[in-house]
């Protein structure tokens, strides 16, 4: 069997004008973003930011899974609230492509896996909201952005038993890395669960309540999957949902 294709959301990388140059911009996302799909068997395509429906709707019917990635913040207005003072990297292309995105692969029954950013647009694109800034809004928070000289676990998060989340990384306290300032919020969309919480109770993980293949997770498994083999099991159940699917479409 062919390996399954993963489209993974790109975003916008600047880069700042030297003295004889200008400013360059290209599309993108962190290489081990695709070290990991490519790992477990899947063949990576990245779907830049274009704010076109038919675009996305073209992609998405060309895809066996879809992986949203880590970026910028989402804009306020996609779920009804003014912006917080501290909402940066703004990309509303790629608001739109992603919310378009995840729509039709939740309809077309596709594998999701969200990272970061990525559980954050899924819960908007399905009616919920967000914390727009936590260290402001969040009561007692703890340190969710890492500073840190190299990725590294750098707090515990809550797995519920009995979830999609415990089957891959087990249940009770586990031990994550973190690089966000937003986050999902109190008003959770319908069709999904909160399925592992930080310490402070900020939302760490969500996956549909009706069993199909979707998965947001605040943490970046792929940027530890190599010092820590354990989180390699979210993207081979990426890979093993996407071939199912692929089967499924071959019927």
């Amino acid at each position: 069997m062919k390996r399954p294709v993963i489209g993974i959301t790109a975003g916008l990388i600047l880069r700042e004008a030297g003295r004889d140059s200008s400013q360059y911009v290209s599309v993108g996302c962190g290489r081990s973003y695709v070290t990991e799909v490519v790992r477990a068997g899947g063949l990576a395509v990245l779907l830049p930011p274009v704010a076109e429906r038919e675009a996305a709707r073209t992609a998405v019917e060309t895809m066996n899974g879809l992986l949203l990635s880590g970026g910028g913040d989402l804009a306020s207005l996609e779920f009804g609230a003014e912006p917080h003072p501290r909402v940066r990297l703004v990309d509303p292309a790629r608001d739109r492509m992603e919310i378009e995105a995840i729509r039709l692969a939740w309809r077309r029954g596709l594998p999701i896996l969200g990272i970061c950013r990525g559980i954050q647009v899924l819960n908007v694109a399905l009616g919920g909201d967000l914390i727009q800034d936590i260290p402001a809004q969040v009561k007692g928070a703890i340190r969710h952005w890492s500073s840190d000289l190299a990725p590294c676990l750098s707090h515990s998060v809550k797995v519920e038993k009995q979830s999609l989340l415990a089957s891959l990384l087990g249940a009770g306290k586990v031990a994550v890395n973190s690089s966000h300032h937003q986050a999902v919020g109190g008003r959770l969309a319908k069709g999904l669960r909160v399925t592992a919480r930080a310490a402070d109770g900020v939302i760490e993980a969500i996956e549909a309540d009706d069993g199909r293949p979707v998965l947001g997770v605040q943490f970046h498994p792929e940027d530890i999957a190599g010092e820590h083999p354990r989180f390699r099991a979210i993207f081979d159940w990426l890979i093993a949902q996407a071939r199912r699917y692929q089967r499924k479409q071959k019927r």
